[in-house]
């Protein structure tokens, strides 16, 4: 099954995106916020992703850090054991970066997943649910 991709900024929106790709059946892509390495700091979202899949074996989670073009924060989500990383900053430390990440096994991406994001919505349960297809959508 196709996996379901969620912008995620706290723990209630991960909970959400879980539980529906749980009744779906389905994957699951946990991108943080856009430059959320500097606001939030590589071990919160860590933190959070431990938590998730302790709670939620069952369900398949790839977790993807948004750097920004913040090099050192790449750095440090790599020592922290970061597995994904979005990084948009200067070609040379692109290259660097990646060089260390695949010493590691993490992947590191310029561009973000198309994606759900639950920033602002009023449910997110409701919002989860509808973008895994468990919902039908009405046209008026």
């Amino acid at each position: 099954m196709t996996a379901v991709a969620f912008v995620v900024h706290s723990r209630a929106h991960l909970h959400a995106a879980l539980t529906a790709a749980r009744e779906a059946g389905r994957p699951v892509i946990a991108i943080s916020g856009e430059g959320a390495s500097a606001y939030a700091g590589p071990g919160w979202f860590l933190a959070l992703v431990r938590q998730a899949r302790a709670e939620f074996p069952d369900v398949e989670l790839t977790a993807i850090l948004d750097c920004a073009g913040r090099a050192g924060d790449a750095l440090a989500a790599l020592k922290e054991g970061a597995e994904h990383l979005i990084f948009t900053g200067h070609p040379d430390a692109a290259m660097r970066l990646a060089a260390i990440a695949a010493q590691t096994g993490t992947t590191i991406s310029e561009r973000r997943p198309v994606a759900r994001d639950l920033m602002g919505v009023k449910d997110a349960d409701y919002a989860a649910r509808e973008w895994c297809g468990l919902l039908r959508r009405h046209h008026t």
